[in-house]
């Protein structure tokens, strides 16, 4: 049986039992407190499961997609669409804390027997607000010329597709926070597939254009549309428990930390065309396919996960060794980093070139070494990542953006001041960043666990 101890969170009494409950339900169990510890441990471990197959299926479609641009456009719109394609995914990366913060607001309100209130539609929409401001910014006439020269309609696309996202990635957040798990992988299917069947079939049908294929990416931000009926019963009508004022601050740090984290992530292609000098494109083209094909996918592999991870981690810090536990999970997780981060890198260095001659012969050539960082810096950004995330389910956005603010920062520092050829400043920004700011996360992380074992202690 679950105890049935009490514990203050955030102004509200909490059950234990009701506290494991919400574990469960993030993990795809809705036990009602009596189920036992093995058989929790099988349900979270089949809920995992499921939805690591789901992120593989996503990413593999992801990156067929992404192969399937290389070899169908040129040279010259290739490089253009993996701009938009980093735009756009870029804002929808810094639009998704409202998955996350939709997640924790309904496992707390699960944990209080009752479904989140109207603060998740007031989450839901400042995050729409912003998501409006950012597309109207994109068709101004000297940042559309800046980003996509003479496509100047990619702009209006890109837009539809950012507005669209807020809806897509609150009722995600609504759905694992419920412990709809079914319904959470099949939204994520549904987006992923709605990209690659459209533009499969604008490929196979001879449909000829840029702007087509970019329709057909955007299209993918609509997947929320057959589960909004589904959706609309999950957040009651009452009151919002929390302040206009505070919301704003929290989603708009919230939002700025993720948009550091895109501009380093899938944004990081549009960031160094930026800085780069005129008649880069050539140089830059393979360089932007591989940032495209290891950072786009891991964005979706780990989005979900992170999003998982926010109710686990309030489950854990519920638990009376919640802190300790935390503190063994971040060495572990710093160590596999260091590992599995060289071996990644030894290995792209190995076989990168030589997959890349495989599937696109010489029409893109990406140096060993170029690969080897890539590498690297991939696995460093999605363990800063999860180590993030033990920040934002602890409500410190302040934190939050301090890490991407370090990681962003340093990345165009060294793109801006560093010797050598554009090429070569864009590895090394993408290598140095988020291993420095990985270091940072753990440090914070780590801190805010002895400031709660100290305030546990004075009890």
């Amino acid at each position: 049986m679950a105890m049935r101890a009490e514990r203050k969170v955030e102004g509200f009494v909490v059950r234990r039992d009701r506290l494991d409950d919400v574990a469960l339900s993030a993990s795809g169990d809705s036990g009602d407190g009596d189920v036992s510890s093995d058989g929790g441990r099988r349900s979270r471990a089949s809920t995992v499961g499921g939805l690591g197959v789901t992120v593989l299926a996503t990413s593999a479609m992801g990156y067929a997609l992404l192969l399937l641009a290389g070899k169908y456009l040129s040279s010259a719109e290739n490089a253009v669409f993996l701009g938009f394609w980093g735009l756009l995914m870029g804002v929808g990366s810094a639009l998704s804390p409202v998955e996350q913060e939709l997640s924790r607001q309904t496992a707390m309100a699960s944990a209080q027997g009752r479904k989140p209130d109207l603060s998740a539609a007031r989450t839901f929409g400042v995050t729409q607000t912003i998501a409006i401001v950012v597309a109207a910014v994109l068709v101004v006439p000297a940042v559309n010329t800046q980003l996509f020269d003479q496509h100047r309609e990619l702009a209006l696309v890109a837009g539809c597709g950012i507005v669209a996202f807020p809806a897509l990635y609150a009722m995600r957040g609504l759905f694992i926070g419920a412990g709809q798990n079914g319904r959470y992988s099949a939204i994520l299917l549904a987006e992923a597939a709605a990209r690659l069947v459209l533009f499969a079939g604008f490929v196979v049908a001879g449909v000829s254009g840029l702007t087509w294929l970019a329709v057909a990416v955007a299209v993918g931000s609509c997947a929320w549309l057959p589960f909004a009926f589904r959706a609309r019963g999950l957040v009651e009508p009452n009151p919002s428990s929390e302040p206009w004022g505070a919301l704003w601050r929290r989603m708009l740090g919230l939002t700025v930390s993720a948009a550091l984290t895109a501009s380093v992530l899938t944004g990081y292609p549009a960031v160094v065309k930026l800085v780069a000098p005129r008649g880069s494109e050539d140089a830059l083209g393979g360089l932007f396919l591989a940032v495209s094909l290891l950072r786009s996918p891991l964005l979706l592999v780990l989005a979900p996960i992170q999003t998982l991870a926010v109710p686990t981690v309030v489950r854990v810090l519920h638990q009376p060794d919640g802190v300790r536990r935390l503190r063994r999970f971040a060495a572990l997780g710093a160590g596999g980093t260091l590992v599995v981060g060289l071996v990644v890198g030894a290995v792209a260095y190995v076989a990168g070139p030589w997959v890349f001659r495989l599937l696109y012969k010489e029409k893109f050539a990406v140096p060993a070494w170029t690969m080897a960082g890539l590498g690297w810096s991939g696995i460093a950004l999605a363990a800063t990542m999860l180590t993030v995330a033990v920040l934002v389910a602890r409500k410190q956005t302040g934190r939050v953006v301090t890490v991407w603010a370090v990681v962003a920062g340093l990345s165009l520092l060294v793109l801006l001041v560093s010797p050598g050829g554009i090429l070569f400043r864009a590895v090394l920004g993408a290598t140095v960043a988020p291993t420095v700011g990985l270091a940072v996360a753990l440090v914070l992380v780590v801190a805010a666990r002895d400031t709660a074992t100290r305030r546990e202690s004075s009890r």
